[in-house]
């Protein structure tokens, strides 16, 4: 913009008749001046500079400063802007500029409502949650960048009370879906509504917002205590009582002993345990955590866990995880996604529809050089002692991988190790064929041992 004054002014003192240079720049000026506070920015430094002699009246400096063609024109057209802009800024921020540009802006992407669920679960959430009073509503929502779709069509419900996991792997569209309810991005063009507390966030963003809270997957602090960033918070969300707010959250999320500590110097599980109290200052009925737990250790996890139980009465939770355990822990449904809703129930319902198996990997001992012949001796054993094991084509130096449907083995076969288990390693009694003799690493669920011999890297 500055660029654009300076040629302005100077095409104007090159190409305009001289009787008419005065009048002509003051055109210019006002003119963009009126379009960006750039041009009463650069007047008012022509004016203390003189430049162009932009100080002077008639033949000599003028007497007043104060003038609107000196100081006066460019402090008044920043004044009105401030309020001008702010109003507009407001606006933008109420959604309702933003419902008007997405009704009138084309798009390639239409969205198919009428399209039916290719999984039961799925199509009975879109027939419930249409008619539902849920804390949070999510109804085919779709957002594409370019003819990139990073969500397509999700449907969900989230009632008060109740914790909703949203499972998928990196780049199936969680985080996005996280910035679509917190309205920082809209969806495409007729891609679905958001209700939170029955408010649709893309009309009315501000008013949805006051009933959100959010813990991102970053902890974003500042140089101050855990006590000064939660009052921050309370007065920019505007919360009447702060200090009785603000102590509230600090039990709440069992942060007491560390109220007056610096949060740079926090542990990585008190950072996150600081930013769920930051989500949660102003009593949101609707909370959003964007894996609430990443980068903590086991024990740290599990304190999160309790926290954020304690927290779920009242509330509308989404959770988004990469960790199935988490899952069981925290929620009461969860949902697999990579940009659409792949898969929706509780998690035992999930395992029981599409994982109702045990996934069993054997490393021989003899490996990474173990011949065809000791293969094939482990394949002909697998396939007596389980008949209904379907086990992988290939193999890999001396290992093998199959699977064990649980319904056929979890009544006659139903010891397990424990989950925390991570090294099981278990040797047949009895044979003392190479192939039988197995070196075998737990790191799922559990063991299951039978006949003497014991399978690790059993998941479900």
């Amino acid at each position: 913009m500055f660029l654009i004054y300076l040629i302005a002014y100077l095409c104007t003192l090159t190409y305009a008749p001289i009787n008419k240079i005065d009048s002509t720049l003051i055109i210019v000026h006002f003119t963009i001046s009126l379009i960006t506070p750039m041009g009463s920015l650069i007047r008012a430094l022509f004016v203390a500079l003189n430049l162009f002699s932009t100080t002077c009246s008639e033949k000599e400096l003028a007497h007043y400063p104060g003038g609107i063609l000196q100081y006066g024109g460019p402090i008044l057209y920043l004044i009105i802007q401030t309020f001008v802009l702010f109003a507009i800024l407001l606006w933008y921020d109420s959604g309702s500029i933003v419902a008007w540009v997405r009704r009138h802006r084309k798009s390639s992407n239409e969205v198919t409502e009428n399209e039916v669920p290719a999984d039961e679960e799925i199509a009975e959430e879109l027939v419930r949650v249409s008619s539902s009073n849920d804390g949070l509503r999510v109804i085919h929502l779709t957002k594409s960048f370019g003819d990139f779709t990073a969500v397509e069509n999700m449907t969900f419900g989230i009632k008060r009370g109740e914790v909703f996991a949203l499972l998928g792997p990196n780049g199936a569209g969680k985080s996005t879906t996280i910035s679509l309810i917190r309205g920082d991005i809209q969806p495409s063009k007729n891609g679905g509504n958001i209700f939170v507390e029955n408010i649709e966030i893309n009309r009315h963003r501000a008013d949805a917002r006051s009933h959100l809270g959010v813990c991102p997957q970053f902890d974003a602090m500042d140089q101050m205590t855990v006590l000064e960033h939660l009052r921050f918070y309370a007065r920019v969300r505007g919360v009447p009582d702060i200090e009785h707010n603000v102590h509230a959250v600090i039990e709440a999320v069992g942060l007491q002993a560390f109220s007056s500590r610096m949060a740079a110097k926090l542990s990585g599980g008190n950072k996150r345990k600081l930013s769920l109290g930051i989500a949660l200052i102003g009593n949101p009925t609707v909370l959003l955590l964007d894996e609430p737990s990443s980068g903590m250790d086991a024990a740290a996890k599990r304190i999160m866990w309790k926290t954020l139980a304690s927290v779920v009465p009242g509330r509308s939770l989404l959770l988004t995880t990469h960790s199935m355990e988490e899952a069981d822990a925290l929620a009461d449904r969860a949902g697999i996604m990579a940009k659409r809703m792949l898969a929706m129930g509780t998690s035992d319902h999930l395992r029981k529809k599409h994982g109702n198996a045990y996934y069993i990997h054997l490393v021989l001992k003899s490996a990474p050089h173990t011949s065809s012949e000791e293969i094939s001796k482990l394949r002909i054993w697998i396939q007596a002692h389980f008949q209904d094991a379907i086990i992988e084509e290939k193999t890999f130096h001396g290992q093998m991988r199959f699977s064990v449907p649980i319904n056929n083995y979890e009544a006659k076969h139903d010891k397990k190790t424990d989950v925390e288990e991570d090294v099981d390693e278990i040797s047949s009694g009895h044979s003392s064929d190479r192939d039988r003799d197995l070196k075998l690493r737990d790191t799922g669920i559990g063991s299951l041992i039978t006949g003497g011999v014991g399978f690790g890297t059993l998941f479900r």
